[in-house]
């Protein structure tokens, strides 16, 4: 800003010089005519110099001399005593005047040689007169500089198409402690003071206000140290409501999102060694105990092995699943199918295993929608199967025999809804949500003696997710737990 200030004020006023000093040359050069016209050579100037400076330099004539003070009302005496002629006879004393010819006196007005002088001019502040120099026409110096060259501007005197001088001006910017380098000079100085009186006020009000802005930064970065350090219990003050504030608050979901992951990662390893643990105790006792001939390897105990590495197989097919999921390695091939048809297939796959549990089935409604295009989806074939065998499979072990089970469905424009609903026992309505986190059983009816790993569930809420869908638990009319589907319907279709 500075330097933007002292550049305009230096290039407009030496504008404002140049225009000022070309007026002048100019005024004074058609005075000059005048004159030369009126005495036909420049011997008035040459006679008395004054006259050139009443041309160049108005301001320079000199105040005529005061008047005299006039005698005194109250001396008619004396005036009489210094008035007396050669021969004694008294000259007639001036009649003392009246007071209201003081008043007129007093009153009368100035002559012209009194009057106030006019306002300076620009020129006369720059003293441009006294940077005029004149020359006859042989560039003889009249007045000013010896030389013509000596000026750096020079202008003729034509008159009748005859020149008759010249006259010639060294400008104000090449002069030595002319009146306008000292203008700009101490512009510059007020304006450096200014500037650094600005800077020293800036850096003030910068260390004020950086000390406020900073607080909520260090606090930023305290908070995010300790993230790093793995204590994701700390939380970060918001201090301000402003992008800090936000960014506070983000660092603050951070936080208690690693937190979660962290118990989830840590409930997530207890339960898969706890899971493991219980088969593999299981063999190594029968083992021992073979071993030290307590049993027998007979073939009921041989059975036994092979139900317990079934489980183990099991557990680790599921625990690789559900990794997969999580990591994106499950992959969906989608196809326009209709999830009514698929479900018919895999509860005829459990037939079988239905009424071996004395466990009866009713699906009244499913049959009449195989045939109805509104419920089509684009799904996976092998990932929809794969989410209704867990379900059946689901209700098949944990139904009380004798029980029953009830499949409907419902398809409109928007939903295909899908309810699983079987007989007692039910589950705690506080409870129902949380069959689809990882390893969680209902104590003490739906628990480990019935098998499964307790991850099924949550393998079936990622396959709906994976399909845009919804699942959830809720209390069934037969005395035990429904399971609720609802899959989006693809209109393209």
């Amino acid at each position: 800003m500075l330097i933007l200030i002292t550049v305009n004020l230096s290039s407009g006023f030496n504008d404002f010089v140049r225009s000022t000093e070309t007026k002048h040359l100019s005024e004074t050069k058609q005075q000059l005519i005048s004159l030369y016209q009126q005495n036909n050579s420049w011997q008035p100037i040459i006679d008395n110099v004054q006259v050139w400076r009443d041309i160049v330099d108005p301001q320079s004539k000199r105040p005529p001399p005061p008047p005299r003070p006039r005698a005194r009302a109250d001396e008619p005496r004396r005036n009489e005593l210094q008035n007396n002629n050669s021969d004694g006879q008294r000259l007639k004393q001036r009649p003392e005047p009246r007071p209201e010819q003081r008043l007129e006196l007093r009153q009368k007005p100035k002559p012209k040689n009194e009057r106030q002088s006019e306002p300076p001019r620009p020129s006369d502040f720059l003293q441009t007169g006294k940077r005029l120099s004149l020359y006859d026409q042989k560039k003889t110096v009249i007045v000013g500089k010896r030389y013509l060259a000596d000026n750096e501007l020079s202008e003729s005197i034509i008159v009748n198409g005859e020149i008759i001088g010249w006259l010639a001006l060294k400008p104000s910017s090449l002069v030595e402690n002319s009146p306008a380098s000292e203008f700009l000079s101490q512009q510059y100085k007020s304006y450096y003071l200014i500037a650094v009186a600005a800077i020293l006020l800036a850096f003030i009000m910068a260390l004020i206000f950086s000390k406020h802005l900073i607080a909520p930064i260090k606090l930023l970065i305290g908070g995010t140290n300790k993230l790093i350090k793995g204590d994701y219990q700390n939380r970060i003050n918001k201090t301000t409501h402003d992008e800090l504030g936000m960014l506070s608050d983000n660092v603050n979901v951070l936080a208690a999102t690693l937190e979660k992951n962290q118990n989830n990662r840590f409930q997530w390893m207890s339960d898969t060694s706890h899971e493991l643990r219980t088969p593999l105790t299981v063999l190594r006792a029968q083992l021992i105990a073979i071993q030290d001939g307590i049993f027998v390897a007979d073939e009921k105990r041989v059975q036994l092995f092979i139900n317990e590495i079934d489980n183990l197989s099991h557990l680790v097919n599921d625990l690789y699943q559900l990794s997969s999921s999580d990591a994106g390695g499950l992959t969906y091939q989608k196809e326009a199918l209709n999830p009514i048809a698929l479900l018919l297939q895999v509860i005829e796959n459990f037939s079988a295993k239905f009424e071996n549990n004395t466990l009866t089935i009713d699906y009244p409604s499913l049959e009449r929608l195989i045939e109805n295009k509104r419920c089509n989806l684009l799904a996976d074939n092998e990932r929809l199967r794969q989410l209704f065998t867990n379900l059946l499979e689901n209700s098949c072990r944990y139904t009380q025999a004798p029980g029953r089970i009830i499949i409907s469905a419902h398809c409109d424009n928007n939903f295909v809804d899908i309810l699983i609903e079987d007989s007692a026992p039910g589950v705690a309505s506080d409870e129902q949500q949380k069959l689809f986190e990882r390893f969680y059983r209902v104590e003490p009816s739906r628990n480990r003696s019935h098998g499964g790993s307790g991850l099924g569930l949550s393998l079936c809420k990622q396959i709906v997710e994976a399909h845009q869908g919804s699942i959830r638990a809720l209390d069934s009319a037969l005395g035990g737990l429904s399971i609720k589907i609802s899959f989006p319907v693809n209109k393209t279709l």
